[in-house]
């Protein structure tokens, strides 16, 4: 799948650190690095999209990968500042194979990564796309987002014409 990201703020470092990374507090500290650049640079509020990736939505990964690029693209050039989670998909998958196997959803996603990375108040704002119900940690972080502060909204009906062309 090799993501490549739309954000200045991942570095080839990032990238590298990820590709050998063993465990999902590895990868908190990643993303807090990125969320902390992007704090640095900005005022503005940082977003995070949320919308079905391994299950629900289109109805497979690469399906759901694809939508949720094209949504990126459009918030992007609509002005929303974005912390891209693309990056960080092959080594989630990596590291949930075990549960994948026995057909399990792998909770530390969530409750490792995302609240690590939740917790460190960098993130604003969680915008949802259409279809957020079919998925397991759509709906997590829509319950988890008021412990943390953090906005919920949906995603413009307007910007998903945009996507859908």
């Amino acid at each position: 799948m090799n993501q490549i990201s739309l954000s200045p703020y991942w570095s080839e470092e990032d990238l590298h650190v990820l590709a050998g990374i063993t465990d999902f507090l590895q990868m908190v500290t990643v993303g807090n690095g990125i969320l902390d650049r992007m704090a640095v640079k900005s005022d503005k509020r940082i977003v995070q999209l949320c919308a079905p990736m391994s299950r629900g939505g289109r109805g497979s990964l690469d399906a759901n990968m694809a939508y949720f690029r094209k949504a990126q693209r459009v918030a992007s050039d609509n002005g929303l500042y974005l912390f891209d989670q693309g990056p960080f998909q092959e080594a989630m998958i990596r590291l949930s194979a075990a549960h994948e196997e026995r057909k399990e959803y792998c909770y530390d996603i969530l409750h490792v990564f995302y609240r690590g990375i939740f917790k460190s108040r960098r993130i604003g704002e969680l915008m949802f796309l259409p279809d957020w119900e079919t998925s397991i940690g759509a709906k997590w972080e829509r319950e988890e987002a008021p412990a943390h502060g953090l906005l919920i909204t949906e995603y413009p009906e307007e910007w998903l014409m945009l996507i859908e062309e």
